[in-house]
């Protein structure tokens, strides 16, 4: 009896053990916000198309999306850990997460108190990975881009969701946004591989791919998405990244098979008083036989400044071009980036005012406005499409 109530003793410690070298994180965002958006679209023969939406309940969120996520780790002993995150979108929680009603077309009126079945809950973050000390981390899984980190690294604005940043990706479904957005964040299926940091520099590497035949005699649809970027951080309140990708979605049907090559240069320097914000980035898009459907160049930069302990500010501009592309083709890249009207080769400006006030670490509010404009030349001169976009709002992480 004595040594059975050991050995449970004894069992009970090693539990116990294991169980304090293991921890799960919950984490997550909800913003809502009273928002506006505009989209004024001019061909080259003069004829106006204006799409105004108006919501008190941008669920999606304007300052960040709403999300609920799950983060864990486990000493593995010797310096390794398996670790992993779970990560979702609460698309329009402000209508209770009825996806049926997402679209910025329709009006939403219901009023109704009973629950709704929710379509709006996204899988953004699915990863499991292996972390080594000396090795570095690998993670297999849904991730982030690599380019996206990257990308986000330059941003004054955060990456948010409002117009007037080339980042806006005009996810409301009004016709005709200037968005240009030149990436999708998150990848499928990924091998990513991160480095130990070196004296302040860390390489990773990522890697995707699928592709399907449903006999010998048909050629096999496929798409891949291949990564590589460099942070560096050695030197005091500096941020330097730089990355390159290249994704295939070869379909079999010429119109929507492409290339898409994306370079990113981006850096941030706190200064004290004010942080200031630089990216440089290209998107070049092709058919599979290396036909050019568009290539886009933008350069944006930017300033964030806490003026009080409590008030944050930020100001940002963007310009660049887009060569090359016809509507046809243009629907095609990755990131979904039309032209429209503008279609063929076009000049692309914008800017982004926003301010932050933060009751607390976890509680703020938020007002946010910018514009951007898809402007027409060579065959397309006088076409052009604006976008303006404005919101209000309150964020709670927790």
């Amino acid at each position: 009896m004595k040594k059975s109530l050991l050995a449970l003793a004894v069992m009970g410690a090693f539990a116990g053990a294991a169980q304090a070298q293991s921890s799960v994180t919950v984490y997550g965002n909800l913003d809502v916000a009273v928002a506006a958006t505009e989209n004024k679209t001019t061909t080259n023969t003069g004829s106006v198309t204006n799409a105004k939406s108006r919501t008190t309940g941008n669920g999606d969120g304007a300052l960040s999306t709403s999300i609920i996520g799950f983060r864990g780790t486990e000493d593995l002993g010797g310096g390794m850990k398996a670790n992993f995150n779970l990560e979702y979108d609460l698309v329009d929680v402000a209508q209770g997460g009825n996806g049926a009603n997402t679209s910025a077309t329709l009006a939403d009126s219901n009023t109704a108190t009973s629950a709704t079945a929710s379509t709006g809950f996204g899988a953004r973050l699915a990863w499991l990975g292996l972390e080594d000390a000396k090795v570095g981390q690998l993670r297999l899984g849904r991730q982030a881009q690599l380019v996206h980190t990257t990308i986000a690294n330059g941003l004054a604005g955060g990456g948010n969701n409002v117009a007037g940043s080339f980042y806006s990706s005009g996810t409301n479904s009004m016709v005709n946004t200037a968005a240009i957005r030149p990436h999708l964040v998150f990848v499928n299926r990924a091998i990513t591989y991160i480095s130990p940091n070196f004296s302040g520099l860390q390489v990773s590497a990522q890697t995707s791919s699928h592709s399907y035949s449903a006999q010998d005699s048909v050629n096999a649809t496929t798409a891949s998405d291949t990564a590589v970027s460099a942070a560096y951080t050695g030197v005091k309140n500096l941020n330097i990244q730089a990355a390159f990708s290249r994704a295939e979605n070869n379909t079999g049907t010429a119109s929507q098979a492409n290339k898409v090559q994306i370079q990113a240069l981006t850096g941030n320097y706190n200064f004290g008083a004010v942080q200031a914000f630089g990216a440089a980035v290209q998107n070049k898009t092709t058919s599979m036989g290396d036909t050019l459907f568009a290539k886009t160049t933008t350069y944006e930069l930017g300033l964030r400044a806490p003026v009080t302990p409590l008030v944050t500010l930020w100001a940002s501009g963007f310009t660049g071009s887009r060569d090359g592309g016809s509507t046809t083709a243009s629907t095609a890249l990755t990131g979904g980036n039309a032209i429209v009207a503008a279609t063929g080769s076009a000049d692309v400006s914008g800017f982004q005012l926003g301010s932050v006030y933060s009751f607390s670490k976890r509680t703020s509010m938020y007002a946010i406005y910018g514009t951007q404009t898809l402007k027409g030349k060579s065959s397309q001169v006088g076409a052009k499409v604006e976008s303006t976009g404005m919101a209000i709002g309150m964020r709670h992480s927790f």
